[in-house]
């Protein structure tokens, strides 16, 4: 092939060094492959909500927290999805540095091919990047602040203040209040 010489007889960047020096010839039976990339399988959701090693001392926050407390620090995203849904997507920042992903677990459906109906993406993180992840959503802070204010009035002030994007669930549980009165409060501070 020209000045090049043929395919077969460049080496491999993935061989060892003592292999590359040897040119493979016509009685080599498969030429060295190269490794296949692994699929991680990530943490849902539900999963690290559900994990307490994860999360330290005092309570860990459910579901619908968590996913809140990603979204607020940019790790999720809410985009629409088919026709008349939305959906979570882990950001492309988060996906960029390897933090998660966004996956369809069938493997056999995507949007173009099959339609929203039958393609149902969700977001994972990867468990070895999870301590990362969860050490900026501060939700330890979150715990210490609350526990250090003397009463559920001034708790609720604050986490209204400083995190009004939590359900009010969960604003309720972190300051003892009722839901009733979170929800009232929170009508009155946006009115």
């Amino acid at each position: 092939m020209g000045d090049y010489g043929s395919l077969n007889e460049l080496p491999l960047l993935s061989e060892p060094q003592g292999l590359r020096s040897r040119r493979p010839c016509h009685h080599d039976a498969q030429p060295p492959t190269r490794p296949q990339a692994r699929r991680k399988r990530g943490l849902t959701i539900q999963e690290i909500a559900g994990r307490g090693d994860l999360w330290g001392e005092g309570p860990s926050p459910d579901k619908a927290a968590l996913y809140r407390l990603l979204e607020e620090n940019c790790w999720l995203e809410r985009a629409p999805f088919g026709r008349e849904q939305c959906r979570w997507f882990v950001t492309d920042k988060a996906i960029e540095g390897g933090y998660g992903q966004t996956v369809d677990p069938s493997n056999l459906h995507s949007l173009k091919l099959s339609g929203g109906k039958k393609s149902f993406p969700f977001p994972v993180f990867y468990e070895d990047r999870m301590r990362d992840v969860i050490w900026t959503l501060g939700w330890d802070i979150i715990l210490k602040t609350v526990s250090a204010l003397k009463d559920k009035k001034a708790r609720l002030a604050w986490l209204l203040t400083h995190h009004s994007y939590l359900p009010n669930k969960t604003l309720a549980e972190l300051s003892g209040m009722g839901i009733a009165t979170v929800e009232r409060r929170r009508r009155e501070n946006d009115g």
